[in-house]
């Protein structure tokens, strides 16, 4: 009963996982999932390739090597617990990022993974060991097996194309809402994000070269405080684009507002469709290399502009 449970069930939950993931696209691509691979920089696709060889090693191992020793056991419990967290942290996700009244829909597939993973987990826990550990030299084939096992499948998966399916090409909208998910732009294309849908002419203005896309409220002060550190003089390394995001339908601006203009010397400046409501934290920071989004972030600006560059040092004013 242990050897079907590591050698046969525990793949077939593995591979099963990984065949549905291909088929699916990055459509399945959690947000937690996404950001782990941009933190590596990883586009959307290659983070559900590298993910799909993980699943892929994991099930070929226990096929070839799970039943000859207690490291298989303890492999595939590893797995199992692995596997389960990635469950919990998908349907957190989902949870987080679905609006509410969307249904159970969304939670099934992540449900019933990590249903098969604990009942799988619990029974190679209580099963009798029955299997005898290899000779020394036998271990050391294995190893071997796994290490080749493990490069042929994370470099198999690395060449399957799978399919951007992470959302539309055009922005979320209801009901006058608009958002504008950022976390799925890395990799794509403006007209994919569909933020060229609000403002067609960024197409051209971003199909050659570097650019820089600041989406920002001019009320906001850590949105003026981006500016005056980064784009208060004019920039020769990137064409900058600041889109103001105008405010929600029905609202007035409170005392103290109308600060003026952001700083932003040399930017192309443009602004949002007015009458939505546009669902977007700002400053939202854009990079884009010859039309396609290559980095996006909220608040880490660092990661996308670099260090804030040096501005000349003012001379000071003669007295009368």
């Amino acid at each position: 009963m242990k050897n079907l449970l590591i050698r046969i069930l525990t793949p077939l939950l593995m591979i099963a996982t990984a065949v549905g993931w291909v088929m699916g696209g990055t459509g399945w691509m959690p947000s937690w999932a996404a950001n782990v691979g941009r933190r590596l920089a990883l586009t959307e696709g290659s983070t559900a390739q590298l993910i799909i060889g993980v699943l892929f090693a994991f099930g070929a191992s226990l096929v070839f090597f799970g039943g000859r020793s207690k490291i298989g056991s303890a492999f595939a419990r590893i797995g199992l617990v692995a596997y389960a967290f990635c469950c919990v942290a998908t349907i957190a996700s989902i949870m987080a990022s679905t609006p509410a009244g969307s249904g159970l829909a969304p939670l099934m597939f992540p449900a019933i993974g990590l249903a098969c993973a604990l009942i799988l987990y619990f029974f190679i826990d209580h099963a009798k060991v029955t299997d005898v550990a290899p000779p020394r030299r036998g271990t050391v084939w294995v190893g071997a097996g796994l290490l080749a096992v493990w490069v042929l499948s994370v470099g198999i998966a690395l060449r399957i194309p799978i399919e951007n399916t992470g959302s539309s090409n055009r922005p979320a909208t209801s009901e006058g809402t608009v958002v504008l998910d950022y976390l799925q732009w890395p990799g794509r294309t403006l007209p994919d994000t569909g933020l060229s849908r609000l403002l067609p002419k960024l197409t051209a203005l971003t199909i050659e070269g570097r650019c820089v896309i600041i989406l920002y409220n001019p009320e906001c002060s850590h949105c003026r405080d981006l500016f005056e550190k980064y784009f208060a003089a004019a920039r020769t390394d990137a064409k900058v684009i600041a889109i103001e995001i105008p405010p929600a339908p029905g609202t007035t601006a409170l005392m103290g507002d109308n600060l003026g203009p952001v700083p932003c010397d040399g930017c192309e400046r443009l602004t949002l469709p007015a009458g939505k409501l546009y669902l977007v934290k700002p400053p939202t920071v854009l990079v884009t290399e010859d039309g396609r989004v290559v980095c996006a972030t909220e608040s880490d600006w660092k990661s996308c502009l670099g260090d804030p560059p040096t501005l000349p040092a003012t001379a000071p004013k003669s007295e009368q």
